[in-house]
C-alpha cells in the first residue's frame, strides 16, 4: 500500500504488527506523558489529514475518559522493501503516543492528591531519594571503616606491667624506638 493513500488506522491494544523485514511490535505504545501509561485505550483510530511532502500528519482518536486526552503522537509503519519506502507493508502500523492529562484532570489530581500518575509518580520520587539516602549512608560507613582499617596511623598502645611506675617516653609508647643516630624530634 502507498502509505498517503491509507484513510484510516484502526489500532488495538495488545495487538502486534504485521512484520516482515523487522520484528513486529504492539500496535499501540504509551511513551509517557503527565497521565502516565495507566489508562491505554482498546481502540485507537487514527486518521489521515494530509500530506506535507514527506509524511503523512495523523490525527488519533480514542474513547478516552474525559481527564484523558492524547498529546504527542507519532505513526510508524513498515516499508515494503526498505526503511523509507513509500509503500508499506498492511497492518505493519502502530502509534507512539503520549497520554496527558486534560485541564480537568489536573484539577482532579490537585483536588484528590491522589489520582492518577501523579500521586504514583510523588511516590516513586520519594522511594527513589530514600533509596539514594540509603545508598550515601552505606558508601560512608564503607569509607569511614577503610580509612579506620588502612589509613589509621593510630596503634593501639600496649601497657607493660614491669615498668614499675617508670614513665617512658612519649615515642615508646607509640612505636618501636626510633633507629641509632635519629633523634626523638626528627621521627
Amino acid at each position: 500500500l502507498l502509505l498517503k493513500d491509507v484513510q484510516t488506522l484502526t489500532l488495538h491494544r495488545g495487538q502486534y504488527t504485521t512484520s516482515r523485514r523487522t520484528a513486529a511490535v504492539p500496535q499501540l505504545q504509551c511513551t509517557g506523558g503527565t497521565a502516565g501509561c495507566s489508562r491505554i485505550p482498546e481502540v485507537v483510530q487514527c486518521y489521515n489529514k494530509g500530506w506535507d511532502g514527506y509524511d503523512v500528519q495523523w490525527q488519533c482518536k480514542a474513547d478516552l475518559e474525559s481527564t484523558y486526552r492524547f498529546g504527542q503522537i507519532e505513526v510508524n509503519c513498515e516499508g515494503y522493501d526498505y526503511p523509507d519506502d513509500p509503500y508499506i507493508l498492511r497492518g505493519s502500523c502502530s502509534l507512539l503516543f503520549r497520554l496527558e492529562l486534560t485541564e480537568e484532570g489536573e484539577r482532579k489530581v490537585k483536588n484528590s492528591g491522589s489520582f492518577g500518575s501523579s500521586y504514583y509518580q510523588s511516590r516513586k520520587d520519594s522511594s527513589d531519594s530514600v533509596s539514594g539516602a540509603i545508598v550515601i549512608i552505606v558508601l560512608l560507613v564503607l569509607a569511614f571503616g577503610v580509612y579506620k582499617l588502612f589509613l589509621s596511623s593510630e596503634q593501639p598502645q600496649q601497657s607493660f606491667g614491669d615498668s614499675g611506675g617508670f614513665t617512658r617516653p612519649s615515642w615508646q609508647n607509640q612505636q618501636a624506638p626510633p633507629a641509632p643516630g635519629f633523634k626523638c624530634s626528627f621521627t
